[in-house]
């Protein structure tokens, strides 16, 4: 008799899910929805600027490609994408601020840096943006500069070389002999080096983590403090139905009808957990030593947190009341216990506080299952834990039930 009002009982609960799936597709799919929505946020890794640099080269010779081929390296490459372009088309674009600088090279560029005479290069920023103009302006400038301290070491052989003429041999050996002179002026500040610098970096070791890893524990146990929030309320809609009333004409007792929501309820929670820990494996990427002793471990820690709500809603006032007082102690319980924010983002002194509340030690344990540095045993010791207090907060609910009747 005791088992048929079991099936009977959690079967009555099934009807009603399935005739209400939003009320429990509300309460897993928000923690989702929040963890889908940070995995987006924060797993794109570095980002760094990009912009658009337009270069007018109307030089079109070696030196102008030297001076535009910084932009094509890292790590200016991965900031800048360099498109060429005629003069007046990129003052076009640059007045609607399709790009982040333009560069206008003139003729005649090459000869006058050969020849040691003046040249202009023209740099047109977009007013608009900050940083990439300010990055485009000061590569341009070291640039200008190191051409500026070449021409003064090696006047002549840049002379020799702009002349556009095939060099004779006394051009050639006047060329080597002045950068051989050239090299040796500098010896004597490179060898022996008159400053010695010494690094010694000691780097953090830090292993990357994904950011589901860090997020989906916290999102799934928000999940299951709602689910075991919403089913323990239901206990007031039971007693406003009548079915507490109508069960005291029955055989049965107030035990069997919470013994079946347990039943429908570990079902339930068995769905979400091998669902979640599931998608944490094979969709989130993250790492799951044991997929069954994790799932395992939400269900009863699902449950749980039923009994303890459950035992708390019996006592209130009524059912507004009940909604009051669960609220009050879910979301601060949430936020506290690492629900709402991982521990790894908490201050050390509320961490250590949080890892004490019911749902901070379970998901610390929940985190060992999932890195593989607990085993069976740890499970079977939790779960006897669970079932020692889950007894008492049975009795304490049953037996404050009876006033409904």
């Amino acid at each position: 008799m005791t088992m048929r009002f079991l099936w009977a009982a959690a079967r009555k609960d099934f009807c009603r899910v399935r005739r209400d799936p939003f009320s429990l597709a509300t309460s897993v799919g928000i923690p989702l929805v929040l963890v889908t929505l940070v995995t987006l946020v924060f797993s794109g890794g570095q980002a760094a600027p990009q912009g658009r640099l337009l270069v007018a080269d109307e030089d079109g010779t070696l030196l102008s490609q030297v001076l535009t081929g910084a932009f094509t390296r890292d790590p200016l490459s991965k900031m800048f994408v360099m498109e060429t372009t005629p003069r007046e088309e990129g003052r076009r674009r640059m007045d609607r601020g399709d790009a982040s600088a333009l560069l206008i090279i003139p003729k005649g560029f090459q000869d006058a840096v050969f020849q040691s005479q003046p040249a202009q290069l023209v740099l047109v920023t977009n007013p608009a943006q900050s940083i990439l103009p300010s990055i485009a302006e000061q590569t341009i400038s070291i640039m200008v500069d190191g051409g500026f301290y070449l021409q003064r070491l090696a006047a002549i052989p840049l002379r020799s070389i702009g002349t556009g003429q095939p060099p004779s041999d006394a051009t050639v050996a006047q060329v080597s002999i002045a950068f051989n002179q050239i090299g040796r002026s500098l010896t004597k500040y490179l060898n022996p080096e008159l400053i010695k610098l010494e690094l010694n970096v000691t780097a953090e070791k830090r292993e990357s983590q994904n950011v589901a890893g860090v997020f989906l524990p916290a999102m799934l146990f928000m999940g299951l403090l709602f689910v075991a929030n919403s089913y323990a309320l239901d206990i007031w809609k039971e007693q406003s139905w009548g079915t507490l009333r109508r069960l005291a004409t029955t055989p049965a007792s107030l035990g069997a009808l919470l013994g079946g929501r347990l039943i429908s309820l570990t079902v339930i929670l068995s769905g979400v957990a091998f669902v979640g820990v599931g998608g944490m494996r094979w969709f989130a990427n993250v790492p799951v030593a044991s997929v069954p002793l994790a799932a395992i471990w939400l269900i009863l820690s699902g449950t749980a947190f039923y009994l303890f709500l459950v035992a708390i809603t019996v006592h209130a006032a009524g059912q507004r009341a009940a909604n009051v007082v669960d609220n009050l102690i879910v979301f601060p319980l949430a936020l506290l216990g690492g629900s709402f924010f991982p521990f790894e983002m908490m201050p050390d002194w509320m961490a250590r506080i949080g890892r004490f509340t019911p749902n901070g030690w379970a998901i610390t344990i929940f985190k060992s299952f999932v890195a593989g540095a607990a085993h069976i045993k740890d499970l079977l010791i939790g779960a006897g834990w669970m079932a020692v207090v889950g007894s008492l907060l049975f009795l304490i609910a049953v037996r404050r039930m009876r006033r409904f009747l």
